[in-house]
């Protein structure tokens, strides 16, 4: 979905990279979800 903090679904709480985000930092952003939403899958 997105790759980057422009593309990030809740970028005013992004630190790094999505991919960089630790579950608890998912999980608050993003609900009870098993797979980040803003990291492409490869």
């Amino acid at each position: 979905m997105c790759e980057d903090k422009e593309g990030c679904q809740k970028p005013e709480n992004l630190k790094g990279k999505p991919s960089d985000c630790m579950p608890e930092q998912i999980k608050k952003c993003h609900g009870d979800v098993t797979e980040h939403p803003c990291v492409k899958k490869s």
